[in-house]
């Protein structure tokens, strides 16, 4: 599929601008969490398609996009291309959350992400696919004002509060199964047969 944008170094001249424009230093870590989170949650928001034309890894400093990484100190685009209404709306709050949490509020979501983690555990540096990433920010945009909204159950409920389904722990001769809906069924049977007179 075809992304949003032409280039990575596209968003990244968004984001240096709205930084000289705020009077913002820009940290390189913050750019690229900022960057994943911008594909994370864009491809979220429109079925998988990625904004921009970027491959991030998981690392164990976090997401890094490589060729961005090696390169950001000596590429600068003069005539930068201008982010589809979409696009802005995405890079806006992610700019926002920054504003208003600074690096840590970004930390505090990568933490959560359950892309950056399923793509450590099949080996190191290995790929972070945009499907599983949009999957992890199933609530778009509304993820960055309600941090409880990534890694949602199917039915909408999030792993960071209390969740009908798993109100009681099993004991543990009962095993635990999930239904397709992400609900948990846990195996029962009576503590005493009950006998029929013949």
């Amino acid at each position: 599929m075809r992304p949003a944008i032409r280039s990575t170094f596209d968003i990244v001249a968004w984001f240096k601008s709205r930084a000289t424009a705020d009077e913002t230093v820009l940290m390189p870590s913050a750019l690229i969490k900022m960057l994943y989170l911008s594909q994370a949650i864009y491809a979220a928001e429109n079925e998988g398609v990625k904004m921009m034309p970027a491959t991030f890894l998981a690392t164990d400093v976090g997401p890094i996009e490589p060729d961005l990484f090696l390169s950001l100190d000596y590429v600068t685009i003069d005539d930068p291309v201008a982010p589809a209404d979409n696009v802005e709306d995405v890079l806006l709050a992610v700019w926002d959350l920054l504003m208003k949490e600074e690096e840590e509020g970004l930390d505090r979501l990568i933490n959560d992400d359950s892309a950056l983690k399923a793509a450590k555990e099949r080996a190191r540096n290995s790929e972070v696919l945009v499907d599983e990433m949009a999957g992890a920010y199933p609530a778009g945009i509304a993820t960055l004002r309600d941090k409880t909204s990534v890694n949602r159950f199917p039915d909408g409920s999030s792993y960071k509060t209390p969740h009908p389904s798993l109100d009681a722990a099993p004991t543990e001769d009962q095993e635990v199964r999930f239904t397709a809906d992400g609900r948990s069924v846990t195996r029962w049977a009576p503590k005493r047969r009950i006998k029929t007179k013949k």
